[in-house]
């Protein structure tokens, strides 16, 4: 029920009236003029762009590393399991990284948000580093090493005097489907049905069940790449664990330490509910499209205070 109050009380705050965004900066600018640039352009960002990604996440393990060594018991435990996934997480970066130069299709985009991501053969990237106060220098980086090849001033010169347009990211956001039954609404998407009660709130569902959906779906495509390129998911074992002092979590797939790095609070917070998804997972993950699952939302204190 806290966790909840917490989401509702964050949907409430985002239902507000936005400010006026500011315009966007370079990069963004950039990544605009990359959606209907040449291939071979947006090839060699990609590669520019994953190539310092892993640069970032080899750093970030050799610094979880480092501050392991100072620390002592669960706290030195957790910072060498987060130093194992993040090194993980950079090996599957490469693996991208080869994938495209071998010339598997490249998907490159932007959120509205402007938060770039990229989808080589079907694998989704956010480029996004680990430690948010350091994006931007992540993209300076990138962009110093692209435009140090190409004339980005009349790239972004170019871009700046169009209007920005909402660009959806290659892992598209989720549209659930809602019907309404005698016992309340229900929120559907790809073959996950999620029951709630009769309630007022139904806008604060909404987002609640976009959020749900999004973080589900995205684990399942995350646990599919993983299955293609030959890790084995002991469905038994598979848990999820905070990343210590860092936003986002390590899904452990298996006791030999396969893990994958995700952004899933709603399905870390709601008890029992991994427990109930794995054969929806497993299923979605082996390309079974027509896999169904019920899901009641008082099972996962999922209904506001009072209804």
């Amino acid at each position: 029920m806290l966790l909840l109050a917490c989401l509702l009380s964050g949907l409430a705050v985002q239902a507000q009236p936005p400010p006026e965004a500011p315009p966007p900066s370079r990069y963004q600018r950039t990544l605009q003029y990359l959606q209907h640039a040449p291939e071979a352009e947006q090839v060699e960002f990609a590669g520019t762009a994953l190539g310092r990604l892993v640069e970032v996440y080899m750093a970030e393990a050799d610094l979880a590393r480092s501050e392991a060594r100072a620390k002592a018991g669960v706290a030195a435990a957790r910072l060498r399991g987060w130093a194992v996934a993040v090194d993980q997480y950079a090996s599957q970066l490469l693996l991208v990284l080869d994938d495209l130069e071998q010339g598997f299709p490249l998907e490159l985009s932007v959120s509205p948000q402007g938060q770039a991501s990229l989808a080589v053969a079907g694998r989704a990237v956010m480029l996004l580093h680990p430690r948010p106060s350091q994006q931007g220098a992540y993209e300076q980086e990138v962009l110093a090493d692209y435009c140090a090849r190409h004339d980005c001033l009349a790239i972004t010169a170019t871009a700046a005097g169009e209007s920005p347009q909402a660009i959806p990211m290659s892992a598209a956001r989720v549209s659930p489907r809602w019907t309404f039954t005698n016992a309340g609404p229900v929120c559907s998407y790809q073959g996950l049905d999620v029951q709630f009660g009769a309630t007022r709130q139904l806008a604060a569902l909404r987002d609640l069940c976009a959020q749900l959906m999004q973080e589900l779906v995205g684990l399942a495509v995350e646990l599919a790449w993983q299955r293609r390129h030959g890790v084995a998911v002991n469905w038994a074992a598979l848990d999820i664990v905070a990343t210590p002092g860092r936003p986002g979590h390590v899904v452990h797939l298996n006791l030999a330490g396969d893990s994958v790095l995700a952004n899933v609070p709603l399905l870390a917070g709601s008890e029992g509910l991994l427990a109930d998804i794995v054969p929806w997972l497993r299923a979605r993950s082996a390309g079974e499209e027509t896999a169904t699952l019920q899901l009641d939302a008082a099972d996962y204190g999922w209904m506001p205070p009072g209804q």
